[in-house]
């Protein structure tokens, strides 16, 4: 089954994580991806542990042939090739290798292609239907943009961090990285919007997102800025006040989660509970009741199921129709038979040692009904494709690879 990308391909110059996650989903529906790294050392994020190889997964690299479980994940289905764009000859090939391509994508710190002569103005000149995917740390608010941007920064920068933790806790950021995650996802979107442009009147574009603007939308969905003026605590843990209950809960053996969207759902809680005096009880009777009153219906809650398993509790919410979940760890997660055998989650696959089976990555999240959309080859050594991109589609020789190497130009 033909992949929805196919044909279309990627020069990816992505470092870490946030465009690196981009082209993986690009990669994983079709298109040819080519990770473009710096001679010798590549990806920074080929230098981060735990690694995996022939002796399995391990948080010290101990061969050359060890690569990081980052990019074991990131680079599924892409080539790799390594090219020095300090160098004018580099510049030249760079240029060159564009002709191939129809995107090219890049997560640099800002104003880095503008001195190398490389930026979208002087590309799109020569090639006017190149489509140009940057992500940046701050975007278009030029007070912050030369300041180094992490996800921690971000969170922080952004306020998330403040609504996430515990009432009397400090703020806390959440496990992933949302800001490089979310960015990623959103500069997909964009370079997919770009394409169908391009496909349409022959031109390309140049796609921006910031990790800053990529968390603000997420954050300002729900409505944190005026929480504080409505009575609510800016953190909150895992409850949601306003649709009470909602929160996380207590069993005799692990905890689980109710998510309460309404009225409705209080009345099945109540009837779980046993007390379907709850129900119009004027101190529970309605949502903004409940919020009022939050502290003592998650106390209820707790007081009942505490002597109840996890699975007692589930099958009569479940059975009377309330959102709940058990609260599992990652490795319950990746025991579940039940994702294993629908291919949410699969093993990490090693170029040389094949399947690792301590190390678990997400399959492809993007499904198509009449496409395919998988990850079927695993991630490149460093330079592993250099001979076939050279010298396939710019025609060099073995005698220009071997010098252009010794000079570290590749």
């Amino acid at each position: 089954m033909k992949k929805p990308l196919s044909g279309v391909r990627v020069l990816d110059l992505s470092q870490f994580l946030s465009a690196s996650f981009c082209t993986m989903l690009m990669a994983g529906m079709g298109a040819e991806v080519v990770k473009l790294e710096r001679p010798g050392t590549g990806d920074p994020a080929r230098l981060s542990p735990p690694f995996g190889g022939t002796d399995g997964v391990k948080i010290t690299r101990s061969s050359p042939e060890d690569l990081s479980l980052a990019i074991l994940k990131r680079a599924r289905n892409k080539k790799s090739i390594t090219l020095n764009l300090q160098r004018p000859e580099g510049k030249e090939i760079f240029i060159k290798l564009l002709s191939g391509f129809d995107i090219v994508v890049e997560n640099f710190k800002p104003g880095t292609m503008d001195k190398l002569g490389l930026s979208y103005d002087v590309l799109s000149q020569k090639y006017p239907g190149l489509i140009y995917g940057s992500i940046s740390g701050f975007g278009n608010v030029h007070a912050y943009e030369k300041l180094p941007a992490f996800d921690i920064v971000i969170q922080a920068m952004s306020g998330l961090m403040s609504t996430n933790g515990s009432p009397d806790g400090p703020p806390t950021k959440t496990s992933v990285a949302v800001s490089d995650l979310s960015a990623g996802m959103l500069l997909c979107s964009g370079i997919l919007a770009a394409l169908n442009k391009k496909n349409r009147t022959g031109h390309g574009d140049k796609v921006t997102v910031s990790l800053l603007d990529s968390v603000i939308s997420l954050l300002l969905d729900e409505a944190p800025d005026v929480w504080g003026r409505c009575g609510y605590p800016p953190r909150t843990g895992s409850r949601l006040i306003r649709l009470t209950p909602f929160n996380s809960y207590s069993a005799k053996d692990g905890n689980y989660v109710i998510a309460s969207g309404g009225d409705k759902h209080w009345a099945s809680i109540a009837t779980a509970m046993g007390k379907p005096e709850y129900i119009d009880d004027p101190r529970f009777i309605h949502q903004s009741e409940r919020a009022e009153n939050a502290e003592l219906v998650d106390n209820l809650i707790n007081e009942w199921s505490r002597s109840k398993s996890v699975e007692e509790i589930l099958t009569v919410l479940h059975g009377l129709g309330v959102p709940c979940g058990e609260v599992r760890s990652v490795d319950d997660m990746i025991a579940d038979e039940e994702l294993i055998s629908a291919g949410v989650i699969e093993h990490v696959v090693h170029p040389s040692a094949g399947s690792l089976k301590d190390a678990y990555a997400s399959h492809m999240p993007i499904r198509f009904e009449h496409s395919c959309s998988d990850f079927d080859s695993a991630a490149p050594y460093l330079g592993e494709n250099n001979f076939e991109i050279y010298t396939e589609m710019l025609g060099l020789t073995a005698e220009e690879m071997a010098r252009l190497s010794e000079s570290q130009i590749i």
